[in-house]
């Protein structure tokens, strides 16, 4: 589902359009369903709309329908602008334990969730009844149909070191909010020196959020997966442009 606002008339005063009650929806792309009168008050409201989608709050905002709008009607109108924002998209590599765990704390935070893994029995685990999308292909196949902007973010979670180093091979030079891997600094190090003699900056390699989570000593799946919520929480909170987001 797309990002859009639905914008609604509340109150009126004087000469005006469209009376309260009248609806009109502006999608992300600046396309509109319905209308609440036309003209530059229309205009200037889709206008509007497109900032408060990006900022996702409720704004209640007054319209004078004089010269500053190029109207002449008279009257005042109020619209109330609700963010419907996209959904979060959130690519998961690897079917296992922390999977199981992380989905549902995923879905709860309201991200849209695709899981990738080849092992079609692990996809059936029930606790992935919740993922929107199953991708049962192997990860270097499955990343070629992701289409990779600034707003997404991906979770490694693979049970073969291989398929890691080669997702985050993939990656290092695509668009993305968030890149976490799964595993040990050690691992990180051996696959940073063979990223490096490959020609991948250290400003790629930083993108690289490894050892996935906060550090709270987690142990246990559900653990980890709290650890990696945490940590998307702080990041989406502190860090509201990513570090993935290079031009």
């Amino acid at each position: 589902m797309k990002g859009f606002v639905l914008i609604t008339v509340t109150k009126t005063s004087g000469s005006t359009p469209r009376h309260a009650g009248s609806k009109m929806i502006v999608n992300s792309d600046g396309s509109i369903a319905g209308t609440i009168g036309g003209g530059a008050l229309e205009h200037q409201a889709i206008k509007d709309a497109l900032e408060i989608l990006e900022r996702g709050e409720p704004v209640t905002k007054r319209y004078p329908l004089g010269p500053m709008l190029g109207q002449c009607c008279g009257g005042e109108t109020e619209l109330f602008f609700e963010a419907y924002k996209e959904p979060k998209r959130v690519v998961i590599f690897g079917a296992g334990h922390v999977a199981a765990e992380l989905s549902p704390l995923l879905k709860k935070l309201g991200f849209g969730i695709t899981l990738v893994d080849e092992r079609s029995e692990r996809l059936e685990n029930p606790a992935f009844q919740i993922v929107d999308e199953k991708v049962n292909e192997l990860p270097c196949d499955a990343l070629k149909g992701i289409e990779f902007t600034s707003d997404l973010y991906l979770i490694v979670l693979t049970h073969q070191h291989k398929h890691d180093e080669e997702i985050v091979a993939y990656c290092l030079d695509k668009l993305f909010k968030y890149l976490g891997m799964i595993g040990s600094r050690t691992k990180w190090e051996k696959f940073k020196a063979r990223y490096k003699a490959k020609g991948s900056t250290d400003e790629q390699l930083a993108r690289v959020r490894t050892p996935i989570g906060l550090d709270i000593g987690s142990e246990t799946p559900f653990e980890i997966a709290v650890s990696i919520v945490a940590e998307l929480i702080s990041f989406c909170h502190c860090e509201p442009e990513g570090r993935g987001n290079l031009p």
